[in-house]
């Protein structure tokens, strides 16, 4: 299996090395988009659950680098989710942000 040096930033290449190391270790590519989705929305909560600690909005105290590390892993699930769809999020980021450029900003009151 190819080595990957993990510093690059390249995402993407970095959740075909994922996917490939989940085929070696047992997980087979039937099923995968799927089992992909749902880690996708356990990472998401599990983020969401650091914010509440760190925030103070949760019966326990949390850290930022909690918070850091789950917001990473919902970054790299999603692009291991993308790897499994056959999606290529670069390019789907990218056309996603000219869309929310257009959209406008938030409407200010009128001043009266």
């Amino acid at each position: 299996m190819a080595a990957v040096d993990i510093n690059t930033g390249n995402l993407r290449e970095l959740a075909r090395v994922i996917s490939e190391h989940l085929r070696a270790n047992g997980f087979s590519a039937e099923g995968a988009a799927n089992r992909q989705v749902l880690a996708l929305a356990e990472e998401c909560g599990e983020f969401v659950g650091s914010y509440r600690r760190w925030s103070g909005q949760a019966r326990r105290s949390g850290t930022a680098e909690e918070m850091r590390a789950e917001l990473a892993d919902v970054v790299i699930t999603a692009f291991v989710s993308a790897q499994e769809l056959g999606i290529d999020l670069d390019q789907a980021i990218t056309e996603k942000a000219k869309v929310v450029f257009t959209r406008g900003w938030r409407e200010q009151a009128p001043v009266e």
